[in-house]
């Protein structure tokens, strides 16, 4: 994964979080979505960039504004150059 760029949707917690972690931890380089959870998932980029300067990108977006997917991928491509693979992991979660 060194040298590539993920976009993981619904990245600020529970298993978008852990799987951000991981492929970052394998070298790539993380796009970190939210919808709500800004404060998250700025935490998560802010811990991954400690870890290795300029590899976390933290971007808002409600994905179901259409409009806003188009701008989710060109953010990611400005920041990155690339992108190399998605994880579709956003959902909508009711604690039960």
């Amino acid at each position: 994964m060194i040298g590539k760029t993920v976009l993981i949707t619904g990245a600020a917690k529970r298993v978008g979080r852990s799987i951000a972690r991981e492929l970052h931890a394998a070298g790539a380089n993380v796009v970190v979505h939210y919808r709500a959870a800004a404060d998250t998932a700025r935490l998560l980029v802010d811990e991954m960039n400690a870890a290795r300067a300029g590899s976390a990108l933290c971007v808002q977006a409600d994905l179901l504004d259409r409009d806003a997917l188009a701008s989710l991928v060109e953010q990611a491509v400005a920041h990155f150059g690339r992108l190399d693979a998605l994880v579709n992991n956003a959902s909508s979660f009711f604690a039960t």
